[in-house]
């Protein structure tokens, strides 16, 4: 089977396509026939060797659609030629976490693509618990650009934040797969008014056109001020840009507010005044991916059309090295997904 693999960290480069032997499937679990993978920016991060540092050979890629081929003598709910689309991470589904529904805080949790073979491959076995029949009316490609970035913006806002309806909140990059998912969420789940964040002047009427209400281009404005300006302080801010940025986003929240972090693309070492946090009694929260149950919740929002999916451009696999330029290049709005 094709499969792109990295054999060292770097920069594109070191992507090669390759073709390896297929995956055999234990009794529990199933072979899928990988139709789509989407990029993430936790691909790059791995490619690179930043943070995460998997064993090598490795394959990246989380978000993950396909066709079921073949299944275990344990699997009785999943038919071969089922059209699914797989939890981007898995868990040991043995401990305390697991069992009652926080599997994201199993010590075993992990995206795949990040320490265990991701979806960068014609073929991927998985335990029958990590697949789910794709939502009705999306196709492969659509199916494959939501698992990872909803996830992961549902736990944020809703499950970790708890943002109250009508609340105002500043989600940042609107343009990355979770900004463009949280714009989704908290517009229609929580009726928000929300501004954004972009970084060129291109993006601001797609911002718009999935659920902004205020648009900033942080290259060409300073953020904190116009918010100051426009609107005082605000409820509640959702970020992943870290260290850059953590500062500001605190003194523009309201005494009681909320900073919800889920990564830090500008560096991890952030300095802070800690005044700013007690006296004012601003929560500082931190939120990863998400329980892999909501996947039923986010699954049903798209076949009922509450959510759209948002991709920017669709390459062949041949195309990885394009693929992961253009995630950081900075040009894209929304999921690069990879079509096999």
């Amino acid at each position: 089977m094709k499969a792109v693999i990295i054999n060292n960290f770097g920069d594109i480069d070191v992507l090669e396509l390759k073709n390896i032997q297929e995956p055999k499937i234990s009794s529990s679990e199933v072979l899928v026939r990988i139709k789509a993978v989407s990029i993430n920016h936790i691909d790059i991060w791995i490619r690179k060797g930043i943070n995460i540092r998997p064993n090598l050979p490795h394959i990246l890629g989380a978000d993950i659609s396909g066709v079921v081929v073949d299944k275990g003598s344990d699997v009785v709910d999943i038919e071969i030629g089922d059209e699914v689309v797989l939890s981007p991470a898995v868990s040991c589904n043995l401990c305390y976490q697991c069992m009652s529904g926080n599997d994201n805080f199993c010590k075993n949790y992990s995206i795949l693509g990040e320490h265990v073979w991701g979806g960068y491959r014609e073929y991927i076995n998985i335990r029958r618990e990590f697949v789910f029949k794709k939502p009705k009316n999306l196709n492969f490609i659509e199916s494959a650009s939501f698992p990872l970035t909803f996830l992961t913006a549902y736990n944020a806002l809703i499950r970790r934040g708890q943002i109250e309806r009508d609340s105002i909140i500043l989600i940042m990059s609107a343009g990355s797969g979770v900004g463009s998912s949280s714009i989704q969420i908290a517009k229609k789940l929580l009726n928000a008014y929300i501004i954004t964040t972009v970084g060129s002047d291109e993006k601001i009427q797609r911002a718009y056109e999935i659920g902004a209400d205020f648009v900033i281009n942080w290259k060409k404005q300073d953020i904190s001020s116009v918010i100051k300006e426009k609107f005082g302080k605000i409820d509640a801010v959702l970020d992943h840009t870290g260290k850059m940025h953590i500062n500001n986003l605190i003194k523009i929240v309201k005494n009681g507010g909320k900073i919800i972090t889920y990564g830090a693309t500008s560096g991890h070492m952030a300095e802070i005044d800690l005044r700013h946090i007690f006296y004012r009694q601003i929560s500082i929260i931190g939120s990863t991916m998400g329980k892999r149950a909501d996947i039923f919740e986010i699954i049903k929002y798209f076949e009922n059309g509450v959510f759209k999916p948002i991709v920017y451009k669709v390459l062949p696999i041949e195309e990885i090295k394009k693929a992961h330029s253009m995630i950081e290049s900075g040009e894209v709005f929304g999921k690069v997904v990879i079509e096999l």
